[in-house]
């Protein structure tokens, strides 16, 4: 098939039968309400857009910065990790385990959070700024503990 030419769908009536012949060199019609319709026929067009898809692109940029803050966060929170490990099976106190866990499963869902709306110009810049608000909130309970 060529990128060029349009394919019609075509029901019979009469026959039910389905026929997908690509029509070369022949223009589409207009049909008119008072013209009688025998079968039902749909034009298909593959090179159409699908419905719903439509929005925002994506900037790379934007994903790069995303990235790459994305990634800082990653290196600085496996050093807490590491570190809260050790605090975790030695002697911290016995609130440290489930709020240091806590506020690591929240930071990484909203980095997770700003890579799903990367195609919005703010929202990933606000989602990547609450996950660093939970690594400094993790590494306070380091140091608290």
């Amino acid at each position: 098939m060529t990128t060029g030419d349009q394919r019609t769908l075509t029901i019979g009536a009469a026959s039910g039968t389905a026929s997908g012949v690509p029509r070369q060199g022949v223009a589409p019609q207009p049909e008119s309400e008072s013209t009688p319709r025998q079968g039902l026929s749909i034009p298909v067009d593959p090179a159409s857009p699908k419905a719903g898809v439509e929005g925002p692109e994506v900037r790379l940029r934007r994903l790069a910065g995303v990235a790459v803050w994305a990634l800082v966060l990653v290196l600085a929170g496996v050093a807490s990790a590491i570190v809260g490990l050790f605090k975790v099976f030695g002697s911290g106190p016995d609130w440290f385990t489930p709020a240091f866990i806590s506020v690591g499963v929240v930071g990484m869902l909203l980095a997770m959070m700003a890579f799903a709306t990367v195609r919005f110009r703010g929202v990933p810049w606000m989602f990547m700024a609450a996950s660093s608000v939970t690594l400094l909130a993790a590494f306070a309970m380091l140091r608290l503990a």
